[in-house]
């Protein structure tokens, strides 16, 4: 059986340099709800642009890019269909990446991209430098990228959640403290698969104003105490697990421990509590993993990084803190158990 002809490696090395020429297109899609209108049936471009009030050529042009991607499928009269992927950009199935693509993809986050030797050269964030504020006092001032932003981590929390729950046992918590949980999202998968726990879900105040609503209704919603603060900020509450999902790897090291020292001191006073870091580990070889280029976007936008086991360790010991274990969930995510140091 004759095997596809292997690309030169200047026409690989092409087809990385030109990933905007891919991206863009499905951000797109993305922003304009496209795969929404196409869940029923097939549409055409002109039909399409009509009912988003859109250039029906331009619009065109990125659909048939998105088509030769896979994300859709073009038939027969230039009409255009879901593929599997393309339904992952819809807004109202599981895991859908609609709010991540668009966060990823609109102009705030896109033209901090721009800017990324500013941090190569200075080690700074240049979200800053764009934008004259970092990430998230920009997010508070500019709702619709702010919604994106919990909508594109909170989708892909229906699925790290339930394996989480699977692999670790987080039922031998009596109170989770969710620390930057956002809109609830995991916290609420945790307590339904630990139905004897109750949970603190603790943010900034806008975010729990948001967050309330899209609770109410749940079966773990009155078992949920809402918090507000931030670390290192606001004292945290008393729980028995502290959980930071996806949090430190958003800030460099100094930070980072200034967080945990506050965590560090709640544990001394509960023996048995621990902190949980839910976030990803960093291999030691050359291999490909997500936390290489996660790690280019939360140093650009943040500042913050992602950490091999050896950095991960001396942060922790930093704060006065030690690893317990390391429990691989959905990749490329870990989950860290972490106590004080006696």
């Amino acid at each position: 059986m004759a095997t596809a002809p292997q690309l030169p490696p200047h026409v690989q090395l092409m087809g990385l340099v030109a990933g905007k020429w891919m991206a863009q297109p499905l951000y797109v899609l993305a922003e304009l709800g496209v795969a929404d209108l196409l869940a029923d049936k097939p549409r055409t471009a002109a039909e399409l642009a009509a009912a988003l009030d859109v250039d029906a050529d331009a619009l065109g042009r990125c659909l048939r890019a998105a088509a030769a991607l896979g994300v859709l499928a073009e038939e027969p009269e230039c009409r255009y269909s879901l593929r599997p992927m393309g339904e992952a950009l819809r807004s109202d199935v599981p895991c859908s990446v609609r709010d991540f693509t668009v966060l990823l993809g609109s102009e705030p986050t896109w033209a901090s991209f721009g800017a990324i030797m500013h941090t190569v050269r200075t080690g700074e964030p240049a979200f800053p430098r764009v934008h004259g504020t970092d990430l998230f006092a920009y997010l508070a001032d500019h709702p619709d990228l702010a919604r994106a932003y919990q909508g594109a981590w909170g989708s892909l929390t229906d699925e790290l959640a339930p394996e989480a729950a699977e692999a670790y046992d987080f039922g031998r918590y009596p109170v989770i403290a969710d620390i930057g949980g956002g809109h609830g999202r995991m916290l609420r998968h945790l307590l339904g698969a630990a139905p004897s726990s109750r949970g603190v879900l603790m943010d900034r105040p806008e975010v729990l104003d948001a967050a309330r609503p899209a609770l109410s209704g749940t079966p773990e919603y009155d078992r949920i105490t809402f918090f507000p603060g931030t670390l290192p900020g606001t004292t945290p509450p008393e729980a028995d697990a502290y959980l930071l999902k996806n949090t430190l790897h958003c800030f460099g090291d100094a930070d980072a421990r200034a967080m945990l020292l506050p965590l560090a001191a709640a544990l001394r006073e509960r023996p048995d509590a621990r902190v949980l870091v839910l976030d990803t580990v960093v291999p030691d070889d050359g291999s490909f993993h997500w936390s290489k280029f996660i790690d280019i976007e939360v140093m650009v936008n943040n500042g913050g990084r992602e950490r091999r086991l050896d950095e991960w360790t001396r942060l922790l010991e930093s704060a006065g803190l030690h690893l317990v274990s390391v429990t691989p969930v959905t990749p490329p995510q870990s989950l860290l158990e972490v106590a004080a140091v006696r």
